[in-house]
């Protein structure tokens, strides 16, 4: 094995990924970790939120790294990827991207997956594209993940979505406060949700492109039956949700919302965070062997705010298929 790739200690850059299009696509891939020893040796991929970069990992990254090797992307159009090549941006052709990005860079299962928010979509499609899923991810962490019927069912009423609009959701919910990051890096997260990275006029696009097929996406993934199929089973998972609700909440506060309807919007928060658990749970299917995790102190961004846990459910998992 001489793969820098699976060898190199850190290593981060743009890898030039074919995709099948008029030009290949630029993607930003980081790896940190010990080096591979044995083809058969799990190593770990990071699959971001909606529109969400690398940058909110990199607490994560740093914690596992020590004892797994961990790679992270920037998907197409959002961070320090290029502008993306192809339109819309689906789940199923986000997954492509990402196997096309391994298969370039030689980095061959078995995976242990961690999928975030919507990225938990994607990264179930991933799963799709493998020949053999059970054998290619042996392990998988969902960290307040979405799943076929979130979209449908967690919706936020026209009138709550217009109040929120303007609002900076990591000043508004605490983040720019509560997390874990050095001063370095929560600023690179602020800049990232501000979309004042460089390198960018298309990057807006795919982000937009990415919120607006998250419902066909789900769609499509519940077509596959993965949950009614245990398609995992009997590989480890874990389903760790945090408390959205928290976010909601401070989110409403900070609209003023709180004032002009507390008893709708109390009423829609205990629906929602019933409805949210019901759902996240409901990923346990994928596997017979598998954990829930509610984390006591966060809201949707676990990743930020106690990296530690996600880690220590990751290295869990790690243990068992080693």
């Amino acid at each position: 094995m001489n793969n820098p790739w699976e060898l190199d200690h850190h290593r981060e850059q743009l890898v030039s990924v074919d995709i099948d299009a008029s030009q290949p696509q630029q993607l930003f891939l980081s790896v940190r970790g010990p080096p591979r020893t044995s083809p058969k040796q799990p190593v770990a991929i990071i699959e971001c939120g909606a529109a969400a970069t690398t940058r909110w990992w990199t607490v994560v990254q740093r914690l596992l790294c020590p004892t797994l090797r961990v790679y992270c992307y920037d998907r197409a159009g959002l961070g320090r990827s290029g502008p993306a090549v192809v339109f819309p941006r689906t789940a199923s052709s986000m997954a492509f991207e990402m196997e096309r990005l391994f298969e370039t860079v030689g980095v061959e299962p078995p995976f242990i997956l961690i999928a975030h928010s919507y990225g938990a979509i994607i990264a179930r499609e991933f799963l799709t594209r493998l020949p053999s899923p059970k054998q290619s991810v042996v392990g998988m962490v969902f960290v307040e993940s979405n799943q076929e019927k979130t979209h449908q069912e967690l919706m936020v009423s026209s009138h709550l979505s217009t109040s929120l609009g303007g609002l900076n959701s990591l000043v508004a919910t605490g983040l720019h406060e509560d997390h874990q990051y050095s001063e370095a890096e929560v600023e690179a997260i602020l800049k990232s949700e501000s979309g004042t990275t460089t390198n960018t006029s298309d990057k807006p696009s795919a982000a937009i492109s990415e919120l607006e097929n998250m419902e066909s996406s789900a769609r499509a993934l519940a077509d596959r039956e993965q949950l009614q199929k245990h398609t995992l089973s009997p590989n480890p998972i874990t389903v760790m949700r945090g408390d959205i609700t928290r976010d909601l909440r401070r989110l409403f506060k900070t609209s003023g919302v709180m004032h002009q309807g507390a008893e709708e919007i109390e009423s829609f928060l205990e629906r929602f965070a019933r409805v949210d658990r019901q759902l996240q749970r409901e990923i346990l299917q994928l596997s017979h062997s598998a954990r829930f995790v509610q984390v006591k102190k966060s809201g949707h961004h676990v990743e930020a705010t106690e990296p530690e846990l996600i880690a220590a459910e990751v290295r869990r998992i790690a243990k068992l298929v080693r």
